[in-house]
């Protein structure tokens, strides 16, 4: 086995920083070490929830080198643009069962023309993801501090449901069995937490801010939520990245593409080039590493990233849907959620056509109504957009549960966003998008001698089990082949390491000031030293400081406070050492991204026409930018 050329410890070492001038040693490393034959294990395309979580399995083992890299920000695609939700899957229960009365021919669906084998295999599939999902809830939140939580949530049952009251009673009693089966076997102590309301006079009896007279009845459960989803992978690529030896190198980086790749079947491994992203004039625009396998987790890129080789497939591995999500919120709403916690309960209408989820989040100091999520077919990964009437579906969707008071529009609207699925392909095309089973798969493919493994559809719920089961893939694989025997995951019961003053920039603390400005410099300078924020854009969509901004008008109104936007570019510049040319880049790329989200909202037309001015270079000078 060759020696990492560095190694001189075994124990990783202290966490000091994850920032970009982290990403800038490691390549400016790649590059001194080039020529030293060091091999890595594998090398990880795409740092998403699937890409974080099969680097944090190889660093769980304690003797596997990696590398992880990805164009842009960790976590700022797919990843950033979820529902947050960490679950099994109500939806994906309904859909076991519907499959197994369609293939045994008790339930017939027009939409669905598949045969009895087919159904049957997605039947089992979505019943495996239900079934270990609830695993993995618990895992996470067991393992990840108070960055993934729980949350109850109500379902709705109307007289156009889907499903029979009786049905989604069981169901999701069975859907909570599950959980408390698991607890059983050791994880931790749980028994269920199931209750029904028998009819809409019960339901409403318990949330009284509820307008649906026509609801039949409903169920409260709990599931689990991520505070944040980028900031749950990215807490993932830096735990793993922490826990790299000289010897046993894990390396991340972000602002760094995958170019190309070649199968060297003289050196038994492939030959990756990769290109840095990033502005640096002394550093190479390109670097070549060597991995015995490639892990291809790019997400909605998989082909694409697939294919960069002398000798493409052509294949078609992934086809696409499209998520829209929208984040409201009025005085009224976050008073009312603050003071009274009967509120603070997710709504679930069993709707005919869509299941929507209706939660409560508390971030940055302010109470919010997340709507989540639609499911329309889509083409283009690299053109996303939400459409007018996937606003007003999730609009809808919440205003038919509540009453004139809770009810929410456009005016309310702070933050949309649209994201992609990348859903494995059914070969026989039968099935509409919104009907594939959303359980996870590896596909293996063989370049010359080497393994290439895709990673399809990796939700943020199973992003650890999907890695573990790439590692064990990983890690057969260097055994057959006589490189070496990689120690077991552990990341089972590994708890992702804290950084100095984490705690106090949480996002979901009870007692995140509001309006004070040295607090978000102060925060601005955490993500910046711990969290590789590099892009303005990233920072205030992705990981949600949009929300520090988030004020009230004299109505009650929502409304953005334009200062808060330009004092955080401003403590972004000055921390990156921008430029104001470069400041005044950062503001348009935030700008094109958040007017096209907000196209059909009224905050979207307000920041239009807040350009960089005199004002903001003065608050530019001000920072001892420019």
């Amino acid at each position: 086995m060759t020696q990492h050329p560095r190694a001189s410890s075994a124990e990783p070492a202290a966490p000091q920083s994850f920032a970009m001038a982290d990403v800038v040693r490691q390549y400016r490393e790649l590059v001194e070490e080039s020529g030293s034959g060091f091999v890595h294990d594998t090398l990880i395309a795409g740092g998403g929830a699937a890409g974080a979580g099969v680097l944090r399995d190889l660093a769980s083992r304690g003797n596997a080198s990696a590398i992880l890299v990805d164009r842009g920000a960790f976590g700022g695609e797919t990843s950033s643009k979820t529902g947050k939700a960490i679950h099994p899957g109500i939806r994906y229960l309904r859909m076991g069962f519907h499959r197994l009365l369609l293939a045994f021919g008790l339930r017939k669906d027009p939409k669905i023309q598949q045969s009895f084998t087919e159904n049957l295999r997605s039947a089992w599939l979505d019943l495996k993801l239900v079934w270990y999902g609830t695993r993995e809830r618990r895992i996470l939140i067991d393992t990840t501090g108070t960055t993934v939580e729980e949350i109850p949530n109500v379902v709705f049952v109307f007289p156009d449901s889907p499903e029979k009251k009786w049905a989604v009673f069981f169901g999701i009693t069975l859907y909570d069995l599950f959980t408390t089966v698991w607890a059983w076997s050791g994880l931790a102590p749980r028994f269920g937490k199931v209750r029904l309301f028998l009819n809409g006079r019960s339901v409403h009896r318990e949330l009284p801010h509820l307008a649906a007279e026509h609801v039949l009845g409903g169920i409260e459960y709990w599931d689990g939520k991520a505070n944040n989803d980028k900031i749950l992978v990215l807490k993932a690529i830096r735990d793993a990245y922490y826990r790299g030896t000289a010897a046993h190198p894990i390396r991340a980086l972000c602002h760094v593409e995958f170019d190309s790749y070649e199968w060297r079947p003289e050196e038994g491994c492939f030959l990756v080039t990769l290109a840095r992203r990033f502005d640096h004039d002394e550093l190479p625009e390109k670097v070549t590493v060597k991995a015995r396998t490639i892990t291809n987790a790019a997400g909605p890129w998989l082909d694409r990233t697939r294919n960069r080789t002398a000798r493409p497939d052509g294949r078609t591995s992934v086809v696409y849907s499209r998520g829209t999500h929208l984040e409201a919120t009025n005085r009224f709403i976050h008073e009312s959620l603050a003071r009274d916690p009967r509120f603070q309960v997710g709504l679930v209408p069993l709707n005919p056509e869509r299941q929507h989820y209706l939660r409560p989040f508390h971030q940055n100091g302010i109470w919010y109504i997340q709507l989540t999520t639609t499911d329309r077919a889509h083409t283009d990964p690299d053109l996303v957009a939400p459409v007018e009437d996937e606003v007003e579906e999730l609009l809808h969707s919440y205003n038919e549960l509540v009453e004139d008071r809770w009810k929410i529009d456009r005016r309310d609207v702070f933050n949309v966003f649209c994201g992609i699925r990348p859903l494995a392909a059914n070969e026989s095309g039968t099935i509409a998008v919104k009907d594939i089973s959303r359980m996870f798969r590896i596909n293996r493919h063989e370049r010359g001698g080497g393994l290439v493994l895709d990673l399809i559809n990796v939700k943020l719920t199973e992003f650890r089990w999907a890695g573990r089961e790439v590692g064990e893939s990983i890690a057969r694989e260097l055994r057959r082949r006589g490189v070496k025997n990689l120690g077991p995951s552990t990341t089972h019961r590994m708890a992702l390491r804290p950084v100095a003053g984490e705690e106090r920039f949480a996002i979901h603390r009870a007692d995140h000031p509001r309006g004070d400005l040295e607090f978000i410099r102060a925060k601005v300078r955490h993500y910046v030293d711990y969290q590789a924020a590099y892009s303005y854009a990233d920072y205030l969509l992705n990981t949600g400081a949009i929300r520090d901004a988030v004020v009230f008008d004299a109505e009650g109104r929502c409304d953005v406070d334009r200062a808060v936007l330009d004092l955080v570019l401003a403590e972004m510049g000055s921390l990156l050492g921008w430029d104001q040319a470069r400041c005044r880049r950062e503001w348009e790329l935030f700008a094109e991204v958040y007017e096209r989200n907000m196209a059909f909202c009224d905050l979207g037309d307000r920041l239009r026409d807040h350009r960089r001015d005199g004002d903001d270079v003065r608050a530019y000078n001000a920072s001892g930018i420019g």
